[in-house]
C-alpha cells in the first residue's frame, strides 16, 4: 500500500511538527527559598511575601505563624529579587460573608507599605544551595 500525500497535507504536518517543540522563552533557573517573617518582634501570623526577580516571573507564598518556604515550581527565580511582605492580625470582628450567615475574622493590614507596595527590600538568590531569608520589620 502506497501512501500519498497532497501539497497541502505535507505542508499541514510540517507546520505541525513545528508546534510540536517548545516556542517560548526558556524557564529561569530556580531556588527554594525558606525564612521567617517577624514584625515589631512578634511573628506574623498570616501574610504573603513575593519575590520579583530582574527576570523571570514573580514568585509567592504564605506566611503563617511566621514562617515562608516557596517551592512551587521549584522556587524563586535565581538572581536579584525585590521583596514584597503584607502581614495581616485579626481585629477580633467578624463579618458575615455568605448566605446562611457564614462569618470569617476581620483582619487589617499592619506591615507598612515600605515594605510592601513601595518596597525596597532586595535579596540575592543563589543557585544551587540554601536560600534562607529572615525579615525582622520595624
Amino acid at each position: 500500500m502506497k501512501l500519498k500525500m497532497s501539497h497541502t497535507g505535507l505542508l499541514l504536518f510540517v507546520i505541525l511538527l513545528q508546534g510540536c517543540g517548545n516556542s517560548g522563552p526558556p524557564e529561569p533557573e530556580r531556588a527554594v527559598v525558606t525564612g521567617t517573617v517577624k514584625f515589631e518582634g512578634e511573628p506574623v501570623q498570616t501574610g504573603n511575601i513575593s519575590f520579583t526577580p530582574e527576570k523571570g516571573p514573580v514568585a509567592l507564598g504564605p506566611v503563617i505563624d511566621g514562617l515562608y518556604q516557596i517551592d512551587r515550581k521549584g522556587g524563586v527565580p535565581v538572581g536579584n529579587c525585590k521583596v514584597e511582605i503584607y502581614g495581616f492580625k485579626e481585629t477580633g470582628e467578624e463579618m458575615i460573608v455568605g448566605a446562611g450567615g457564614r462569618t470569617e475574622k476581620v483582619t487589617r493590614q499592619i506591615i507598612p507599605p515600605n515594605y510592601n507596595a513601595a518596597s525596597t527590600i532586595k535579596v540575592s538568590i543563589e543557585a544551587g544551595q540554601e536560600n534562607h531569608h529572615d525579615f525582622d520589620l520595624k
